[in-house]
This record gives C-alpha cells, structure tokens and sequence, in this order.
C-alpha cells in the first residue's frame, strides 16, 4: 500500500469532524491551562491566610492571648465612642443625663 492510495481512502466527510475535535480540544484544553493558573493563585492565598489564621490559633494560649486582649480592648473602646456620640447630643435638652455632668454641660 503507497501513499497514493492511502490519501484516497480518506473520506471528506469524516476527516473533517475530526479535525474539528483536535483542534477544539487544542482550545479548550489551552482555556483550561490559563485559568488553572488563575484559580491556583487564588487557592495559594486563601490556603496562606488560612494558614496563618491556624497558625495564630494553635499558638497555644499564651501566644495568641495578647491579640484576643487587643480584639476584646478595640472592642471596648468602639462601644465607649459609640456610647457617647449617642449620649452628647442630648446635653442641655430635657432628655439630658447624668453622664453630660462629667463633661460639664
């Protein structure tokens, strides 16, 4: 069998839905590959934040107890400022309190 005779063999109809499945696994395989890139960056960040989150919390209680005293210390004062920016305008009205005394109103 020669080449001649193989190349007449090949039937149109058929060669054609095959070469547009190589080349659409060609694309799609190349899609695939860029985003993978893509999705693996952002799992390597997810996975580091969570690492150092775990990180943080197996410290043991003596190596994470400062920053939940920080957390628990933000906390407070957020809740005193909140506090008084309700209170203060009140002062000098009917609705005053006795907290508007303290800083002399």
């Amino acid at each position: 069998m020669n080449l001649n005779d193989l190349l007449q063999g090949l039937d149109l109809n058929t060669l054609l839905p095959v070469a547009l499945c190589c080349i659409g696994i060609l694309l799609f395989g190349g899609v695939i590959g860029f985003v993978m890139q893509f999705l693996g960056v952002g799992i390597q960040i997810i996975g580091t934040l969570l690492d150092v989150v775990i990180s943080v919390i197996t410290g043991g209680p003596i190596a994470w107890c400062g920053c939940l005293v920080m957390i628990f210390g933000c906390a407070g004062c957020s809740f005193i400022v909140l506090l008084l920016a309700s209170v203060l305008p009140n002062c000098g009205t009917p609705l005053q309190t006795n907290l508007c005394r303290l800083f002399g109103y």
